[in-house]
């Protein structure tokens, strides 16, 4: 069976690698092989999961004379995942195509499960780079709740609607960092909005620090902690293959209006504003 290629994406700064490297942890300890690739220039995607573990270079691959000619670094991590790093180290080195890194000899010899792909970035940058002929890889994006991480979400569903077939499918949303309740309500209602539901909302925690400081994911330093088993219900939900209706983006002015509506409601529950002659 071909191993099935996960795309973890979304806004920089939202959780991309953490809800990565955390997938890709409790999918290995599903019991499912699994390896893990990251397009981070200082090659830090893969730390948490190999922690002490030294990447090496050339670790041999097969595929277009780019891919041949860059230096991929791998490693051997938490549960035995196959840890590689595909960033361009350098300005003038060039990332090698997604196809060619589908095609590694390393992943045939391995044989993994899944292949969680840790990549970040706008849309416009991310799915062109996913072209492929082979099986088309599942983009899952990672959202939390601010303007940037929604924006960019918002951008992504107006390409996965259009569905063009360029080598990638929609397989589903993530809730990152939520802090409480008000911001869980924010995501919550963007995706009512747009018909989709999440697979998970992972709350903000100082767990993901403690392990960080550790070079562990949460689900290797924390395993009986709360983070940990919404990771693995994560996990679980994304190797059963479910496959979600594709949402509808909100339009540019509708989502001017959302936008407004919930900076609105912001100031009345910081400030206690009275609006509309309510409450009295």
């Amino acid at each position: 069976m071909a191993a099935e290629h996960l795309i973890i994406t979304g806004k920089s700064g939202a959780g991309v690698s953490t809800t990565a490297v955390n997938l890709s942890a409790a999918l290995a300890e599903h019991g499912y092989r699994v390896a893990h690739l990251g397009y981070d220039r200082r090659h830090l995607s893969s730390a948490l999961l190999r922690g002490d573990s030294a990447l090496e270079t050339g670790c041999g691959f097969a595929g277009e004379a780019a891919c041949q000619a860059a230096r991929l670094q791998c490693a051997q991590g938490y549960r035995d995942i196959l840890c590689v790093e595909c960033g361009a180290a350098a300005d003038n080195d060039a990332t090698p195509e997604f196809g060619a890194l589908c095609r590694l000899e390393l992943l045939d010899r391995y044989r993994p499960d899944f292949v969680v792909h840790d990549i970040s970035g706008e849309p416009t940058d991310v799915l062109p780079f996913l072209r492929t002929e082979g099986e088309a890889a599942r983009v899952i994006v990672v959202v939390s709740a601010d303007f940037g991480a929604l924006t960019t979400l918002n951008l992504f569903l107006e390409f996965f609607a259009a569905g063009a077939a360029l080598g990638w499918r929609y397989g589903g949303l993530v809730g990152n960092n939520i802090t409480g309740s008000f911001f869980e309500s924010i995501v919550d209602d963007f995706l009512r909005r747009t018909g989709t539901s999440a697979f998970a909302s992972i709350p903000h925690s100082l767990m993901v620090s403690a392990g960080e400081y550790l070079k562990q994911s949460v689900v290797e330093s924390a395993p009986q902690s709360h983070l940990s088993s919404v990771y693995r219900k994560l996990a679980r939900l994304v190797a059963q293959g479910l496959v979600p209706a594709v949402p509808q983006p909100f339009p540019p002015e509708a989502f001017a209006g959302w936008l407004q509506k919930w900076s609105e409601i912001t100031e009345e529950l910081e400030c206690g504003l009275v609006r509309d002659g309510a409450a009295i």
